[in-house]
């Protein structure tokens, strides 16, 4: 199976708020020569986003599973030290048009699945 991915640049473009999305972060470690680095994470984008740990509104911004807020890189408003330089919505799941599955529908589709790989 192959998948081909279509990266955005966040200076140019937002995803649809609450899609899943893979973000392309780009940061550095507190310490040590080469400490840059920029990794791809799956998370969401939110147009807004309450914080449930101090009820701080924020907006135009991506969560990561860990609860970790990002913005898009070099954005005017909140510093990001981690910052979210492209996004690519995720994928479909073998076999299907959707990105994600719950309830009665995924037994089913993952049956096909395994028949098709």
């Amino acid at each position: 199976m192959t998948v081909v991915l279509q990266w955005i640049d966040a200076g140019d473009e937002l995803p649809e708020t609450g899609s899943g999305v893979l973000g392309a972060v780009a940061g550095r470690y507190a310490k040590g020569p080469g400490s840059d680095f920029w990794v791809v994470l799956p998370m969401r984008f939110l147009e807004r986003h309450v914080s449930e740990t101090n009820g701080r509104e924020f907006q135009d911004c991506f969560l990561d599973r860990g609860g970790v807020i990002r913005f898009p890189y070099d954005a005017p408003g909140p510093a990001s030290p981690e910052g979210v330089t492209h996004w690519a919505y995720l994928p479909a799941l073998p076999g299907t048009a959707f990105n994600h599955l719950v309830g009665h529908t995924v037994a089913p589709s993952l049956q096909a699945a395994f028949g098709l790989l």
